[in-house]
């Protein structure tokens, strides 16, 4: 389990680099990318691949937009190399892969599973995003 929460760090810093992240935030994104890859294995065990990739998606959502506000950063700075992470592009090569072969039933099969990983990522940045957008708009409405 540690190699592979290295390996999601590895992943985040490298994409955080290509990014252009600020050097001083390298660190924490790769945090977020090693959190959010240890969820995902987690979790995926519990609630199959897609629930995992959602709980996953969900943690990184959540942790990049704490670090931002406490690191005075833009929330994209954690987001993006944290998500990289659980992206399904090894999926989607095998489904590219089956067509080719001409195998479709397996393609098709592979073709969704694609889609609802990728799905299951960009609902849990939306969900936990919008929780903090309403929290945000209901703590200054208070003040």
């Amino acid at each position: 389990m540690l190699v592979q929460a290295l390996i999601g760090f590895m992943g985040a810093i490298t994409f955080a680099h290509i990014y252009r992240v600020p050097t001083k935030q390298l660190f924490y994104a790769g945090l977020v990318g090693a959190l959010g890859w240890t969820i995902c294995l987690i979790t995926r065990e519990l609630w199959g691949e897609i629930g995992g990739v959602f709980a996953a998606a969900t943690a990184v959502a959540i942790c990049s937009e704490m670090l931002a506000r406490r690191r005075r950063q833009p929330v994209l700075v954690f987001l993006i190399p944290g998500v990289i992470p659980l992206v399904p592009g090894g999926k989607a090569y095998l489904t590219m892969l089956s067509f080719l072969q001409d195998d479709y039933g397996e393609a098709l099969a592979l073709l969704v599973t694609t889609v609802l990983l990728a799905g299951a990522v960009a609902a849990g940045i939306i969900i936990a995003s919008s929780i903090f957008r309403l929290y945000s708009r209901a703590k200054h409405v208070r003040r």
